[in-house]
């Protein structure tokens, strides 16, 4: 499994009403994509839940390679470059997707942590104990689901979690979500690594 999270960087007088829009008008066009576990549709404003900047931020849980390959080469991800010129698609190996205790509920908000291993560790280690991690901290209260992923080119741990309401304040980094697309969310199954 892999994930993708682009951000793309507004200015500060940007109508974020446009985003809004964009969401509601197209976020169901990907409701059914084959190859796509789960799409979260992240906003952030600028001085909204810390926030010092506006964003419109999508993360992606992909079965295979080949859906995101669909999706950047041939489909969605046209709109982007044309409404918003190409960003960088940052990508990583998923190591394990927790459901939580409010998977049936449509999550509002999320959450992300960014972790680099340290050059010296061996990751196997640490790896491991933030998978333990994963599967706690996807039981509190509140939480739709989690997923951890990493990139073996940096050694960067990323934790997104998807929140029934609002995403705390522990979270580093923490946007709104305007919609979910998971049209193959049903195929993960709790506890499972990828």
């Amino acid at each position: 499994m892999h994930a993708m999270h682009y951000e793309i960087t507004l200015p500060a007088d940007y109508d974020m009403e446009i985003i809004h829009r964009r969401v509601r008008e197209r976020g169901p066009l990907l409701d059914e994509m084959p190859g796509l576990g789960l799409k979260a549709y992240g906003v952030r404003e600028r001085g909204v839940d810390g926030s010092a900047r506006n964003q419109y931020s999508p993360f992606y849980l992909w079965h295979d390679p080949a859906g995101m390959h669909s999706f950047l080469w041939e489909g969605g991800f046209r709109g982007i470059v044309d409404d918003f010129g190409r960003p960088a698609v940052p990508h990583w190996i998923v190591l394990a997707f927790e459901p939580g205790p409010e998977f049936s509920a449509v999550p509002r908000a999320a959450g992300k942590r960014v972790e680099r291993l340290p050059g010296e560790v061996v990751p196997g280690e640490p790896i491991a104990a933030a998978v333990a991690e994963l599967a706690g901290h996807a039981r509190r209260e509140g939480v739709h689901s989690a997923a951890l992923v990493v990139d073996p080119r940096s050694w960067e741990l990323v934790r997104y979690t998807l929140w029934a309401e609002l995403a705390p304040d522990e979270d580093p980094v923490r946007y709104r979500v305007e919609h979910v697309s998971m049209p193959g969310l049903a195929h993960l199954r709790h506890g499972r690594q990828w």
